[in-house]
């Protein structure tokens, strides 16, 4: 059975501006957790074919690890929507942003066919967890009058953080190399991280009060 989200916000009066939207803790923690797996895993996945190309990597190795990356992306995302039901939105950011750092992790010593394939496997997996229930928790805050306009402005910084992760990774890569990308990708998820951790105790404290 589902578990029911508490932190669901059906709103069935007047539709609220953007702004009153934005400060809303669930809209919070939904629109930084996306915003930040997308940036994150550009970060790390744009860099890794040049990365490998530079320790002479075919291209047959490296179009293996980008498939690798895809499939941890969108193979799973039947199960994880699944799994975002019936762990909770917060419990599976967590399950997402803790894969991401993993798989920086894992990829920042990396040389290798095998362990780069697993760990940008990983990043494609943790991005579709963090991803899947970051929208749904997002969705579940807005009534159907709002959805449009916080999704179209949630879209808006996704492309931002899309193209600030493209753009500073090849200046990180460029001056400190691949290793330094993934420990800067690492630190980054913390961000998403901490808050997940914080609005699943939220709601575990809420679903403890009488």
């Amino acid at each position: 059975m589902a578990r029911l989200n508490p932190h669901s916000v059906p709103h069935l009066g007047r539709t609220r501006t953007l702004r009153e939207i934005l400060q809303q803790p669930g809209v919070i923690v939904a629109i930084v957790t996306v915003v930040f797996a997308q940036m994150v895993m550009i970060t790390l996945m744009v860099m890794t074919s040049v990365h490998m190309k530079v320790h002479h990597h075919p291209l047959t190795a490296v179009s293996l690890v980008i498939s690798a990356h895809t499939l941890g992306m969108y193979a799973f995302s039947i199960i994880s929507g699944r799994l975002t039901d019936r762990w909770g939105r917060g419990q599976m950011i967590i399950l997402g942003t803790v894969l991401l750092i993993l798989s920086c992790l894992m990829a920042a010593p990396s040389t290798n066919l095998l362990p780069l394939a697993i760990a940008l496997f990983l990043l494609g997996l943790g991005w579709n967890f963090a991803y899947v229930a970051g929208s749904t928790l997002l969705a579940d805050q807005l009534s159907p009058t709002e959805r449009a306009k916080t999704q179209g402005f949630n879209d808006l910084l996704l492309g931002f953080g899309a193209a600030g992760g493209s753009f500073g990774s090849g200046m990180i890569f460029a001056s400190n190399g691949y290793g330094a990308l993934g420990l800067v990708a690492a630190s980054a998820t913390l961000v998403p991280l901490g808050l997940a951790l914080w609005w699943h105790m939220r709601g575990r404290l809420a679903r403890s009060v009488p």
